[in-house]
């Protein structure tokens, strides 16, 4: 076992020192070709040199941007760098011009919330307006249905208006009797202000309620006008100055039930077909406060002809 051992040692050994002469002897032979062909450094010299002078013109033309083209990251940048310029240039008004700006950007805000403000309104009215039409449509609905008891629409609203009729008169009685307490004596200048005397003046000229004067122009000879008859007439309404207001000839309504003002329900009982009445209604019997054309609270002037009653 240990003879076989020192002859591996050896063998490796013989082998190391092989390989050291050959390494000896392969660099004695370049050192003596090149003692014997000297050009051959100057060679590899001048490739050094050359190496060197290439390496250094690359770098000079790297650093020259002229001569060599863009990459497209630097003409993007370049790009960029464009559009920056001009939006600064465009962007750049002067202190004046801002001024404006400003003052204008104000109004319109302003005009803007206006409108809005005016809309809101407006809808708000509509809004108002519909709930008042749905209030009076489920009131009138519920007294239609409390008074008429499922009876016909017609006789249901002609029980509603008597009514009401019914409500007024006893209004207007309780109003007197209270006023009554209060004046004594001057009760009887109230019952000929509001019911009216109807004894004629000098000039033919009745008071009747709520001091509503009338006066027979023409006596007419057909049916007599009473509470709740439907008459057909001509009317003209004018002003104290004599200014024409309204006219008709063809006017049809029932005597009692609020169709016309309370001053013609007044007025006209007692006519008779083809008669012609003069009417002076105050305002109390007439529109109240409100201006048809002669002013408000004026008097109002009626030239009124029966021409059928049923």
């Amino acid at each position: 076992m240990k003879t076989h051992i020192h002859r591996l040692i050896d063998l490796h050994s013989l082998r190391s020192l092989r390989f050291l002469l050959r390494a000896n002897l392969l660099q004695q032979g370049r050192q003596q070709y090149s003692d014997s062909n000297p050009s051959m450094s100057e060679v590899a010299d001048d490739n050094t040199s050359k190496k060197a002078r290439a390496a250094d013109a690359t770098y000079v033309r790297s650093a020259d941007t002229s001569t060599r083209p863009k990459s497209k990251k630097e003409l993007r940048a370049e790009k960029k760098a464009a559009k920056k310029a001009a939006a600064a240039a465009a962007a750049a008004p002067t202190n004046e011009a801002k001024t404006t700006t400003k003052e204008e950007i104000k109004e319109e805000k302003y005009r803007l919330k206006k409108e809005r403000r005016k809309q809101q309104l407006k809808e708000r009215e509509k809004e108002m307006l519909r709930e008042k039409k749905e209030r009076q449509k489920k009131r009138k609905a519920r007294e239609l249905h409390a008074v008429g008891g499922g009876l016909d629409p017609v006789v249901a609203a002609k029980r509603l208006e008597e009514r009401k009729n019914k409500k007024r008169r006893k209004k207007e009685q309780k109003d007197a009797l209270e006023e009554s307490k209060f004046f004594g004596s001057d009760m009887d200048v109230f019952e000929k202000v509001f019911n009216g005397t109807g004894e004629e003046d000098e000039d033919g000229v009745r008071t009747l309620e709520m001091g509503v004067k009338c006066k027979d122009v023409v006596i007419g000879k057909g049916p007599t006008v009473e509470n709740n008859s439907l008459l057909t007439v001509m009317y003209k309404l004018k002003s104290g100055k004599g200014i024409l207001i309204d006219s008709s000839k063809k006017f049809v309504f029932r005597v009692g039930k609020g169709n016309v003002i309370r001053g013609w329900d007044i007025g006209v009982i007692g006519m008779a077909v083809g008669g012609t009445r003069k009417l002076i209604v105050p305002p109390k019997a007439g529109y109240q406060g409100q201006d048809i054309g002669a002013g408000p609270g004026a008097l109002l002037y009626f030239d009124i002809t029966v021409i059928s009653c049923t």
